[in-house]
């Protein structure tokens, strides 16, 4: 041992009475510490279980009491409703909170338009533009020809609107200038150079018939015309 780690004997009997030391120490120090500390209790604390559960059980029971008793007083001063009201309460409740005044959709402006569900300010603009083109609507379809009102479901706006025929603004065959002819959005510029080379060499349009010989129009185009052509 001496060549290896260079203690001397006497090193080494020291070093083994500290190591002796050290465990006795703490060998001790364990038993003493275990001797110190009380054994633990549990009946203390299921007593402490019980008296919690109870108290627990009593605020419950209190709960459930105020409970019963707001009830009661509640049963004696709730008013008596006759069985043959009880109807017309029902139907008072599905009452509209509010009735929908309907708008004319040929003579409103932009600003009644946006009190409609589903209109901003440029759909209510486009459509009022529209409209002083074609001089007014005949009927819900239309709406569908202004491209801002492609994607609306035009059954649900006849909730909001109607359409008043009267107010449509005709336009006169055999008066109406180049530009007011070829404005229409029925019209084009060959529909309208038509009409006026007729006008020049006979003097005037009779009827639709009549328009309808002159420019060969298909039928569908002609009837989509009839609301707003006059021949006087």
């Amino acid at each position: 041992m001496k060549t290896k780690l260079h203690f001397t004997r006497g090193e080494w009997a020291a070093a083994l009475f500290l190591l002796t030391v050290i465990l006795a120490s703490n060998i001790f120090y364990f038993f003493y510490e275990n001797r110190r500390k009380p054994p633990c209790d549990v009946h203390q604390y299921e007593t402490l279980f019980q008296e919690f559960a109870q108290e627990q059980q009593r605020l419950s029971d209190s709960m459930s009491e105020a409970r019963q008793q707001s009830r009661t007083q509640f049963h004696h001063k709730r008013p008596k409703i006759r069985s043959d009201t009880l109807l017309p309460l029902q139907k008072q409740a599905r009452k509209p909170m509010y009735d929908i005044v309907k708008i004319d959709l040929n003579s409103c402006d932009t600003n009644d338009l946006l009190t409609v569900p589903q209109f901003g300010s440029k759909r209510a603009a486009k459509l009022v533009e529209y409209r002083e083109k074609l001089g007014g609507f005949y009927c819900y379809a239309q709406l569908q020809e202004v491209y801002v009102m492609q994607n609306i479901d035009t059954n649900r706006l006849k909730d909001y609107l109607y359409i008043n025929k009267h107010k449509i603004k005709k336009l006169n065959t055999n008066t109406a200038t180049y530009k007011e002819l070829v404005s229409h959005p029925y019209i084009d510029a060959y529909l309208t150079k038509l009409i006026l080379q007729h006008r020049e060499k006979n003097g005037s349009v009779r009827d639709l018939e009549e328009l309808r010989q002159i420019t060969h129009a298909y039928p569908e185009l002609i009837e989509k015309l009839k609301p707003y052509l006059l021949f006087n």
